[in-house]
């Protein structure tokens, strides 16, 4: 629809900032455990398209995903509307309104997602309305975001089981998210703190509903090509609920990062502690990503997951090799 309503390219040298813009991505996993081998799995991890079109200060950018099977149980198809959005640009930032994702909490730029992603904080999209805007002060940056998200619908990187996402005798309605940031620039070195708060309601098929809130802080430091970030976030459930999603939980994230021209080094840890149900979870991740040239990224993650609860302790550790072609 994007492309049917654009204007046709004029044939001339140079980039129309109306012409749209469009994308192609296959992402390609394998993950090789160490001890249960049954667990192996070679797949598709997805395919995707996404195009943006852009005419003067407003515009749309969609994103569908596909792959061969659903890429989580609880998905109602193989293909999925990942993002799709109209914005308009003003004074104070960019309106959008339609799916959009989530930017509250600090983002998750590992292969197989952190748990911060798998638990239900980040890589959830949902249909709603925000402003996401900025403002320079010389070199420092003050970034800030308010959304509306009004339903799910079950499109996640959740894990099955865990929240509402895979609840299907319930809906998240009427989230409301924002996030602050202020990056200090000095040159070779920033440092930027920030803080987001997530709530919303969660309405099951039957009984009485509840209210789930996060609030995080966290900061970012960089030294030319190194970083190092640092968050914690509480969250206020309900520890009478079945589901892990819904209880009261700490979670803590750190993510440091070497980043060169044609390799990035990272290690990213993040923990879960379940108060009501006295589970906790580890994830270590250490990786190295690969990019020799435009379009293409060969990752090697290496996941060290530990899980504690009143039965016991599992550990299931797993080399994971990624494979990305963008186009």
């Amino acid at each position: 629809m994007l492309l049917a309503l654009a204007p046709r390219a004029s044939g001339q040298s140079g980039t129309d900032p109306s012409t749209p813009k469009l994308s192609l991505a296959v992402l390609l996993s394998d993950v090789e455990p160490l001890r249960d081998r049954e667990a192996r799995e070679a797949e598709l991890f997805y395919a995707a398209v996404r195009a943006e079109w852009t005419r003067k200060h407003w515009g749309a950018r969609a994103e569908v995903r596909g792959k061969d099977g659903r890429f989580r149980p609880y998905f109602r198809g193989d293909i999925w509307l990942e993002e799709g959005y109209a914005y308009l640009t003003t004074k104070l930032g960019e309106v959008r309104v339609g799916k959009l994702e989530r930017e509250t909490f600090l983002a998750d730029d590992t292969f197989g997602g952190n748990l911060l992603s798998l638990n239900g904080l980040t890589r959830n999209p949902d249909f709603g309305a925000g402003l996401f805007g900025s403002r320079r002060f010389e070199y420092d940056l003050l970034s800030w975001s308010l959304v509306y998200f009004g339903q799910n619908d079950h499109v996640a990187f959740e894990r099955d089981g865990v929240g509402v996402e895979s609840d299907p005798a319930a809906k998240l309605r009427d989230g409301l998210e924002a996030r602050g940031s202020y990056k200090v620039n000095k040159g070779l070195t920033t440092f930027t703190p920030g803080v987001s708060v997530a709530t919303a309601r969660i309405v099951p098929d039957a009984g009485a509903e509840l209210r789930r809130t996060d609030v995080g802080a966290d900061v970012t430091a960089t030294l030319g090509p190194l970083s190092a970030a640092l968050g914690v976030v509480r969250r206020k459930g309900d520890d009478g609920r079945e589901r892990l999603g819904y209880h009261d939980a700490w979670a803590g994230i750190l993510a440091i990062r070497a980043e060169f021209p044609t390799v990035v080094y990272r290690y990213t840890y993040t923990e879960w502690r379940y108060g009501g149900a006295a589970f906790n979870e580890r994830l270590h991740q250490p990786a190295a990503v690969w990019n020799p040239v435009k379009g293409i990224e060969a990752t090697i993650e290496y996941e060290a997951r530990r899980l504690r609860s009143p039965s016991g302790a599992r550990v299931f550790n797993a080399f994971r090799f990624g494979l990305t072609l963008a186009f």
